[in-house]
């Protein structure tokens, strides 16, 4: 693999522009409508968090398997015979 980017540097800044603009674009109709309040902001925040705590949980939960059953892939993986050690142990140089 070569450590080159697939895409220009300026992918990322266009990125952040095209997001802005919608981000402006949310903003401005929802001041049109009427909600000045910003009432969708909270309520994605808390959304987000919820969701960042979700896949916190799962993953410990993940983890907590696998640490009891102590079967990560790791240990089985030390008991793996290779093709080579099996010719060795068959008595072929």
């Amino acid at each position: 693999m070569q450590p080159q980017f697939r895409f220009p540097r300026s992918t990322v800044f266009l990125m952040l522009v095209i997001f802005a603009g919608v981000v402006l674009t949310i903003a401005k109709a929802s001041s049109i409508a009427g909600d000045t309040s910003g009432s969708v902001w909270p309520s994605l925040v808390s959304v987000l968090v919820l969701m960042l705590l979700t896949m916190c949980a799962a993953a410990a939960v993940g983890w907590g398997i696998l640490y009891s059953l102590r079967h990560s892939g790791v240990q089985r993986l030390e008991k793996v015979q290779g093709w080579m050690d099996s010719l060795e142990s068959n008595g072929k140089p």
